[in-house]
């Protein structure tokens, strides 16, 4: 049963991956000279457009005023609020540089000596700015890698979360990239006693709950290519795969892989929940094929 909490939690770390990929694509940008005001909007600005502060917002939702909260919890709060206002100083200073150093280019033989006094005064301001740019930027880069070092004891903390496996399944490619295979393959160690297989296990067990009965098959059919023994998974490849073809109105088909996992002896627990489901399937193809034949 997903709970409000459990997609919170999960939106939170999507939300943390992209705040750590545009702080990186920012320092790649800045390299480049490439680095504008414009495109510094997606990673942080002060209207809720930007992944920084909907991270932010996040975080005040979820832990600012909860009694509830852990310390790493609390403690990821503040590393997100201190990384939204060092970016929002380097946001500043990108548009201190852009819009009032073309006005700092003007002919100074032009304007009064009051004027040319703003103007340099302006222009040393403009120079600050650049110069603290890189510093700014180096400093908010650090925080986000500060950021996704919590974010791994967070996705431990949630590991209970019913949408944690389906995640972590989608998004290894992501995780790889940011904290390389090891450290990937210890967050699934750590989080499932089995590693990867029990991951694949409720992964596909999220989607077939969720009514997604291609792609739970298809992993529980993985799963016993390499496991001929998992009587569980056996069952809920029956079980998906009949309602799979059942919604493609292959009714014979279907029928034929619930009989299937009908005659599987499988753990009492997974038996107990799905029995009922099963019988009423078997039942509902039955009639349909009744009434196909009474057709014909």
């Amino acid at each position: 049963m997903v709970t409000n909490l459990d997609k919170k939690q999960i939106d939170l770390i999507k939300e943390s991956l992209c705040v750590y990929e545009k702080a990186r694509e920012c320092k790649s940008l800045l390299r480049q000279e490439q680095l504008f005001f414009a495109n510094i909007e997606d990673f942080v600005d002060d209207r809720g457009r930007s992944c920084l502060f909907r991270l932010k917002e996040m975080c005040h939702d979820l832990f600012r005023n909860s009694s509830e909260a852990s310390y790493k919890e609390k403690l990821f709060d503040m590393t997100v609020g201190y990384t939204f206002h060092g970016a929002m100083k380097l946001r500043e200073n990108l548009y201190l540089l852009e819009y009032y150093q073309p006005q700092c280019e003007i002919a100074l033989e032009d304007l009064t000596e009051q004027e040319r006094k703003i103007v340099n005064e302006i222009s040393i301001l403009v120079r600050k700015a650049r110069a603290r740019l890189k510093e700014e930027l180096k400093e908010v880069t650090v925080l986000a890698d500060e950021l996704v070092k919590q974010l791994k004891d967070l996705i431990l903390l949630y590991r209970g979360n019913y949408l944690l496996p389906r995640f972590l399944y989608e998004y290894e490619k992501t995780l790889t990239k940011i904290y390389g295979r090891k450290g990937y393959e210890d967050i699934l160690v750590t989080a499932y006693a089995n590693g990867k297989s029990l991951l694949i296990f409720k992964t596909a067990n999220s989607y077939l709950e969720s009514e997604y009965f291609d792609t739970a098959r298809k992993l529980f059919k993985r799963i016993i290519r390499t496991d001929s023994c998992n009587t569980a998974a056996l069952f809920l490849y029956f079980f998906a795969s009949a309602n799979h073809f059942y919604f493609k109105s292959m009714f014979t088909r279907a029928l034929g892989l619930a009989k299937k996992a009908e005659g599987t002896n499988v753990d009492g627990g997974i038996r107990e929940k799905y029995l009922p489901l099963l019988t009423r399937l078997i039942a509902d193809l039955s009639k349909e094929i009744k009434k196909r034949d009474e057709r014909r």
